[in-house]
């Protein structure tokens, strides 16, 4: 398991002093890259030997969001033992050691010239050796709505800084996109779960729609569609929970 400790700074804290969704994201995708580096070499590396890993799946459990200027530590591993599909765990505890966050994903080594998935035991073989455990392959459903029960379609441009190294929209400015157009009072209100689950990924310029559904005990399902697809491209399940007094 490789571990790595952060800090919420003020860049990463929201205004009521939490860590934002989308920075927790990029925290867990640091934490990664980290961890692969003595496997498979940085980013670029494993880019110009023609391969790139796509997320598919994620599943996020909250007890509660680190604070501004406080440590933390997340944990990670991966599970190899399922074909195509990479499961990567991070685990989240403060610093008295008590565990704040869960979750699990799900990743497929692609490659770049293809765009087709590989097994990546093939190609980075010592990804079975190295900081591996046991993780169960169920992601929680995400619920389908229809188009009547819609409460809001907003309409929004892909810009420059959205775009990872792939050149796709990064998986954390999705979370973001969605935790923010959730009509909830973030004062009153916390997150406590959240589940992804994506196909395609969007590009520069393109014109996404992204359509949340009436609220079911707090609850909110998201999609998200490019231009002239009409399967979505990604979906959420956003499950928040009033605040005690």
């Amino acid at each position: 398991m490789y571990t790595k400790e952060f800090t919420v700074m003020p860049s990463s804290s929201s205004s009521i002093g939490t860590l934002k969704l989308h920075s927790l994201l990029d925290y867990f995708q640091d934490t990664a890259t980290l961890a692969v580096d003595e496997i498979e070499g940085t980013t670029t590396e494993l880019f110009n030997r023609g391969y790139a890993w796509v997320l598919t799946r994620y599943e996020i459990n909250i007890e509660r969001l680190p604070t501004l200027d406080e440590k933390f530590i997340i944990k990670t591993f991966h599970d190899p033992s399922h074909g195509y599909n990479m499961l990567r765990a991070f685990q989240v505890d403060a610093s008295d050691g008590k565990r704040i966050i869960d979750a699990k994903s799900s990743w497929f080594l692609v490659d770049v010239k293809t765009g087709r998935p590989v097994k990546s035991a093939a190609h980075v073989p010592e990804v079975l050796t190295i900081n591996t455990g046991d993780i169960n392959p169920d992601f929680q459903d995400i619920p389908e709505f229809s188009d009547d029960e819609t409460l809001r379609s907003v309409n929004f441009p892909v810009r420059f800084h959205d775009l990872d190294y792939n050149a796709h929209v990064n998986n954390a400015i999705y979370f973001g996109w969605v935790h923010d157009e959730c009509p909830v009072n973030f004062a009153d209100y916390e997150l406590k779960k959240v589940c992804a689950s994506f196909r395609s990924g969007a590009k520069l310029g393109e014109n996404i729609t992204l359509k949340i559904s009436e609220p079911e005990k707090n609850n909110f399902t998201c999609k998200i569609f490019r231009p002239e697809i009409k399967k979505p491209s990604a979906e959420f399940l956003f499950i928040w929970q009033e605040k005690e007094a």
